[in-house]
């Protein structure tokens, strides 16, 4: 039989797929039933978020970088949700009161993973990733003494404003995230390549610098983990109630950090950890006073201190008989000082925010310590954890308790020194030295050499 090249190609064009369907195995087409079940499930989850910053869609590099967060990466995840805790209601208060999205405090998370002190590359620095020259324009100070970009509340008002100026120029919260990462000049570059203004982030990606056409996906992605990490079996790191239980003052003065580590009794990495911009290790009492963050349970002793010894006066002026710098001892046992209290979801509570303005805690911090997700839908009964200050530390007021001085004993009049009289004595023996073996050395190795020649 013979058959044209035109009905080979149909027979072809209509089998093959029916050949590929058939050969997919019942394994296989569950793991793909399951795979494609759980993107559902992924893209239903995001479109709870707040799209008025961006489209939070789902594609393959958000989907890639899930994957990491919750399997990779599943330990590094726990230090960041550990850190969230921290960091992140003090980037609400500032998001709130400046009328900005809450959800842009998951950029913190694709700059520096929450770590105060991450440094890029090209010289950007703290929670923020600002770099130097943009910092200084923004009123912060960057020196080798102090760097207010590791300042966790002044580095995110530097962050929040500079993102707001790109805001302002765009009107798109996307297009200024990605200025944010990549400068404006990338960006119009990147709408004039895509044809016009009036573009959004994805529609101008593929024009973009490879990094930022992967920094939307990669926020979408730390915001996802985020609010879902549970459903995951990803939990939170440990971290000490110190660094997340914390209060700031403003200290109009020059204080070193070890004085404060003197009168609070706290360990040096806390007092190091919670002032990273401190880079000498003192506050340099410039004009506006400098932001001092401790554990909220420590503030006492600190605000007592500062009221009693005047500003004007040294430090070491203060004579601290209880905290000598040899003989200080920090305390490790430090949960003791926090009380832990449970709580049940009653009939009228319906979201953790709602429960976390009730008890007015952080919703974060509610969060990471029940081990839910701000989504979530809670049910009656539902377990809620969150700790509290069980006691706070006062100042120790004692005075150094040091004996009477000598008394003083009437002194003598000095005597004259006088050379010693050292001559020579005569009629003592003569003493010789003696010398083993009539003098005579015994033959070394070098002489037994010298004799064979």
């Amino acid at each position: 039989m013979n058959l044209s090249k035109k009905t080979i190609y149909l027979f072809l064009i209509l089998t093959i797929p029916v050949l590929s369907v058939r050969a997919e195995t019942p394994v296989e087409a569950r793991v793909t039933y399951i795979m494609e079940t759980a993107d559902s499930l992924v893209k239903a989850r995001l479109a709870m978020f707040d799209q008025s910053i961006m489209d939070h869609r789902f594609d393959k590099a958000v989907r890639k970088r899930i994957e990491s967060y919750v399997g990779y990466w599943s330990h590094a995840t726990g230090r960041i949700l550990a850190r969230s805790a921290r960091f992140f209601p003090i980037f609400e208060e500032q998001l709130a009161a400046k009328g900005m999205p809450l959800g842009l405090k998951y950029v913190t998370i694709q700059e520096s993973a929450l770590r105060p002190y991450a440094t890029s590359h090209a010289g950007a620095g703290g929670l923020w990733q600002l770099m130097p020259g943009t910092a200084r324009e923004l009123g912060l100070t960057v020196e080798d003494y102090l760097d207010e970009r590791l300042d966790p509340e002044l580095g995110c008002a530097a962050g929040l404003e500079y993102l707001q100026i790109q805001y302002e120029r765009y009107e798109d919260w996307a297009l200024a995230l990605a200025a944010y990462n990549c400068g404006p000049g990338n960006v119009n570059k990147a709408l004039r390549r895509a044809g016009g203004k009036n573009k959004s982030y994805w529609q101008i990606r593929k024009h973009l610098p490879r990094e930022t056409s992967n920094y939307l996906p990669s926020i979408i992605a730390a915001a996802y983990v985020m609010a879902f990490h549970h459903l995951h079996d990803v939990a939170p790191g440990p971290m000490d109630l110190d660094l997340q239980i914390t209060e700031a003052i403003t200290v109009e003065r020059k204080l070193s950090l070890h004085r404060v580590i003197q009168v609070t009794g706290l360990r040096s990495d806390v007092v190091i950890e919670l002032n990273a911009q401190y880079l000498r290790g003192y506050l340099p009492g410039l004009p506006g006073g400098h932001r001092l963050r401790l554990p909220k349970r420590v503030m006492p002793a600190m605000r007592t201190y500062l009221s009693l010894h005047p500003a004007a006066a040294p430090e070491t002026d203060a004579d601290l008989p209880w905290a000598s710098p040899r003989l200080h001892k920090s305390e490790l046992n430090t949960e003791r000082h926090y009380s832990q209290y449970r709580t049940s979801v009653g009939s009228q509570d319906t979201t953790l925010r709602q429960i976390a303005n009730n008890y007015q805690i952080p919703v974060d911090q509610l969060a990471i310590w029940s081990n839910l997700g701000e989504f979530d839908s809670l049910a009656l009964f539902d377990e809620i954890v969150f700790f509290t200050v069980n006691d706070y530390l006062p100042y120790d007021p004692r005075d150094r308790d040091t004996p009477p001085a000598a008394p003083l004993v009437e002194m003598l009049p000095a005597t004259p020194v006088r050379i010693p009289n050292r001559k020579k004595v005569s009629g003592l023996p003569e003493v010789k030295a003696v010398v083993p073996d009539g003098g005579k050395r015994k033959p070394g190795l070098g002489d037994i050499l010298k004799s064979w020649f």
